[in-house]
């Protein structure tokens, strides 16, 4: 099986792994944004040395000189794994069986960017890695497998993607097994469509007055590590908070602010309130002074009594 690979490292390094043991792998396609200086990039230029064919995509490119490439392959199958430009349908017919997306959530329910994102803060229980044929829309083409994958409470994005990156492997394989009878194709269906956005400095900033602890530890966990952080605000000015845990207070607190800070101590951390009296631990925090753990802004003046609030406006209201 005559294969190129268009993605992205090391998400996609089980699957590239997978194609040179195989023998199957004839060239490899990178996305210019993602190889920041392509005469530096540790995985272009390691690739390069293993002596496979390379090419730096990006959006002028793609609609001319990326087709003349893959002409020139005459590849058997394109596989798809990390890849955020639109494949240009001038292309598709030229692989034997098409071009294959690795896709890190459930279709047609978790369309879109960032599906991992939207699948943690949203609390599922579990994802979904699913392989489909491109077609000439985003994400809407014909389903060759799924795999269903566990979402464990308190996983982060980076967790759950390195762990769906390991299973690639046998999901490769099998893709590869599967293609080559049009019959394994079902179409999507045709209800429970969703697209999911892109998230914005919004949908990543936490809403104390408003989310439940549940749903703060979630959003938490789903910025983490590739968005920084959460986005909150403390004093004036912006920070990201990376890491919280729930503690079990038998008997929520009354009278408290959501975000209010309820107890700071150099050694037991940071403890801040949340709605409906609910309260967790803040474990990591990210700011100008650093990725330190909450002991360590207690030292820094953090107190007791202060907020952390959801816009930079509240907090000027309160130290005003």
């Amino acid at each position: 099986m005559k294969t190129v690979l268009i993605g992205s490292f090391p998400i996609c390094l089980t699957v590239y792994k997978f194609l040179t043991e195989k023998e199957y792998l004839n060239a490899v396609c990178f996305q210019k944004s993602l190889v920041l200086n392509p005469k530096k990039d540790f995985w272009l230029t390691s690739i390069q040395k293993e002596g496979y064919n390379t090419f730096v995509v990006d959006q002028k490119n793609i609609k001319n000189t990326f087709l003349q490439w893959l002409y020139d392959i005459e590849p058997d199958l394109v596989l798809v794994c990390g890849f955020s430009i639109k494949i240009p349908k001038e292309a598709l017919p030229i692989p034997k069986f098409g071009f294959l997306n690795i896709h890190f959530g459930k279709l047609p329910v978790n369309r879109g960017a960032d599906p991992v994102f939207w699948s943690i803060k949203k609390g599922q229980k579990q994802t979904t890695i699913t392989v489909h044929q491109i077609d000439e829309d985003w994400d809407t083409g014909e389903i060759l497998l799924e795999q269903s994958v566990a979402l464990i409470p308190g996983e982060t994005l980076g967790m759950v993607n390195s762990k769906m990156s390991n299973m690639l492997e046998n999901i490769t394989k099998l893709a590869i097994e599967l293609i080559t009878d049009p019959k394994n194709l079902k179409p999507q269906s045709e209800t429970n469509i969703c697209y999911q956005k892109k998230p914005t400095d919004k949908d990543i900033t936490i809403d104390w007055e408003n989310q439940t602890a549940d749903e703060i530890e979630q959003l938490i966990n789903a910025c983490n590590p590739k968005y920084g952080g959460a986005i909150s605000y403390y004093q004036g000015s912006i920070i990201k908070i990376l890491e919280v845990s729930p503690v079990d207070y038998h008997i929520p607190l009354l009278g408290k602010t959501p975000g209010e800070i309820i107890h700071a101590h150099p050694q037991e951390g940071l403890f801040v309130c949340c709605k409906y009296g609910k309260v967790l631990r803040i474990n990591m925090i990210s700011s100008d002074a650093g990725i330190l753990s909450g002991s360590k802004y207690v030292h820094l003046g953090v107190r007791k009594g202060h907020c952390f609030t959801t816009s930079l406006k509240t907090t000027q209201q309160i130290i005003l």
